[in-house]
């Protein structure tokens, strides 16, 4: 199923697709939230932010080498994307904690990793934040980001 954004104007549409998707399965789960709410945890926000960092570096020349030669040496090369971006900005950013486990945006962590605290991930955005300032690049920063309204509370 879809995510709909519904109003009282939708509302016979979202209906008609509820009957649809029941024809189909007899049991749906139907979750609501008001719109003003956003999903934006930092995570998420993060991912964001590397697609349009990745966009950026990329638009800039910025690429990967295919492999790496026994001596040390690169050849090849490929398109920078947001997965590289992530990789190395979660390195540059979370880095690893006084044991060497390097720091991970998964809530649970992943094996080898330890999950990154919320002032952790903070600290790792606002990074982010202030050098893509320095770089001309702009970021998409929802109101009601998880980050955002740390940054409000920072303030006060």
């Amino acid at each position: 199923m879809k995510d709909y954004q519904l109003t009282k104007v939708n509302m016979s549409e979202f209906i008609n697709s509820i009957y649809a998707q029941l024809d189909e399965h007899p049991v749906l789960i139907v979750t609501a939230q008001t719109g003003n709410v956003g999903k934006w945890g930092m995570a998420k926000l993060f991912r964001a932010w590397m697609t349009t960092t990745a966009e950026f570096m990329h638009g800039r020349g910025v690429t990967m080498p295919l492999m790496v030669k026994s001596g040390g040496g690169t050849f090849g090369t490929r398109e920078f994307n947001a997965t590289d971006a992530h990789e190395l900005f979660t390195n540059q950013w979370l880095g690893v904690d006084e044991n060497g486990l390097r720091l991970s945006w998964s809530k649970a962590g992943r094996e080898g990793m330890r999950p990154a605290t919320k002032a952790e991930r903070y600290y790792a955005l606002n990074r982010h934040e202030v050098w893509a300032m320095e770089k001309g690049l702009m970021l998409f920063k929802p109101r009601d980001s998880e980050y955002e309204i740390m940054q409000r509370d920072e303030v006060k």
